[in-house]
């Protein structure tokens, strides 16, 4: 397979986990709890080619793969619960930090060591391995490579799960993260003959009427900061009880706000608990919003990032917003 120009720089560490990897027998594939197409594309491809090494895998989630995502080959493997903690590598994916594993995770009775794949800002510091990579499109992209390391080849499961991976996390082509490399990697896992078409209508036109009556509820909160560059969004717990829709279901959600034109940064908040709320960040690239969600222990990359805090959906807003504010008026 073609060396890519930036693959010298992970080189060591591609070379490092393969030999982990060749030299185990048990395995944990993780990612960050409420998991997007890249987590979940990048996580099933990984249990792909551990599987396809003959080796036991453990895939595992705090929460449900979304609807969106179960057509993926193997997304019924999850498990929500682990019984039996002994592996040899846990393989963590797509989560910038440790606590966005969630609050079930059991780390606490994990005595393996972990090996951490991501393009995040910042890489994990308590990781025997950090394949990590800022400038890569997605995490499926950094698996694309770590599986031509371990000799895998490429079948229609895997590209179908990589090609996930990649479509969402770089808009379907539309983010900066659209690289000439992610267009060379997406050129591979074609010519698998997997379809687009199928690929595309599973993520984007196969909503259900519960999604989009939520919606509706949704748009009728936006928020718009005095000077037009800040816009929120929120779905409240009676919102999504009313709806009968999980959180999973307002993925997406916020790039409405985003597409306002003038708007700079958007907002959304989901109420998790009475007073907890997951906040989500998206960027036109002026405003590094990483930065923003790392002041409340989250993290993500320069354009999209998400965290959890403590408080009622009106007093965050305005907090968040008095920070973006002294940022673009700075």
């Amino acid at each position: 397979m073609t060396i890519f120009k930036r693959l010298p720089h992970l080189q060591h560490n591609l070379d490092l986990l393969s030999g982990l990897i060749h030299k185990g027998q048990r395995f944990l594939v993780t990612m960050h709890c409420r998991p997007d197409g890249d987590a979940a594309g990048s996580a099933i491809a990984m249990g792909h080619i551990l599987r396809a090494l003959k080796k036991d895998v453990t895939l595992f989630n705090v929460d449900l793969i979304p609807d969106t995502f179960t057509f993926l080959p193997g997304a019924k493997d999850f498990v929500h619960e682990l019984h039996d903690t002994q592996f040899d590598l846990c393989i963590v994916l797509d989560c910038a930090e440790p606590r966005l594993l969630g609050r079930a995770f059991p780390a606490d009775r994990l005595q393996c060591p972990y090996a951490y794949i991501d393009h995040h800002a910042v890489p994990w510091q308590d990781c025997l391995v950090n394949l990590h990579d800022r400038q890569a499109s997605a995490a499926g992209e950094i698996v694309f490579h770590l599986m031509n390391a371990l000799g895998v080849e490429l079948n229609q499961d895997i590209a179908t799960a990589l090609y996930t991976s990649i479509i969402t996390d770089t808009g379907s082509f539309r983010y900066t993260s659209t690289t000439p490399d992610a267009m060379h990697v997406c050129g591979y896992l074609l010519n698998t003959g997997i379809s687009v078409w199928d690929i595309c209508s599973h993520i984007y036109e196969n909503n259900p009427v519960e999604k989009l009556q939520l919606l509706a509820l949704v748009l009728q909160t936006l928020w718009l900061s005095p000077d037009g560059k800040i816009a929120c969004l929120h779905a409240t717990h009676d919102m999504l009880r009313k709806c009968r829709c999980s959180g999973a279901l307002t993925d997406g959600f916020i790039n409405y706000a985003r597409s306002i034109r003038g708007v700079e940064v958007s907002i959304f908040l989901t109420q998790l608990e009475d007073n907890l709320c997951r906040m989500s960040f998206r960027s036109r690239g002026h405003i590094d919003v990483s930065k923003i969600a790392a002041r409340f222990d989250g993290g993500g990359h320069k354009n999209a990032a998400a965290c959890n805090v403590s408080g009622a959906i009106p007093a965050i807003r305005e907090n968040v917003a008095n920070i973006l504010h002294d940022i673009l008026h700075s």
